[in-house]
């Protein structure tokens, strides 16, 4: 009897396991992320992970890695928002745009102060 439910629960955790992966969003991977600003064109690393069943971006430039604040994607929408530090404050930026296979691409906007737009491709 225990080796019966010993196999029943490995079989199981197994198939919860197997059910995870299989969900895991599109947008999940790496990046290349490039924002075309006022201050210039600048291109970084752009990680998208699934943890715990929530989405989470982290930018990778040679500064460093920093998480964003958010991100939220709604059929092919997808809305990134990271808070930097620009010139001494703190400078809110949201990306909104379209996934679309292996690119993305959209809107910048700068804390309302200015706007770019940007684009991704798949690594």
């Amino acid at each position: 009897m225990r080796l019966m439910t010993a196999l029943l629960l490995t079989v199981s955790l197994w198939a919860l396991g197997s059910a995870a992966v299989a969900a895991q969003h599109p947008a999940v991977g790496a990046w290349d992320f490039t924002t075309n600003s006022p201050e210039g064109t600048f291109t970084t690393q752009l990680e998208i992970r699934q943890e715990a069943g929530a989405l989470v971006a982290i930018g990778k430039s040679p500064q460093g890695e920093r998480p964003y604040d958010s991100i939220a994607i709604d059929g092919n929408r997808i809305k990134l928002v990271v808070t930097i530090n620009y010139n001494g404050t703190g400078l809110t930026i949201t990306y909104t745009g379209n996934i679309d296979g292996k690119e993305m691409s959209g809107d910048a906007d700068f804390g309302g102060m200015a706007s770019g737009s940007w684009s991704a491709s798949r690594k």
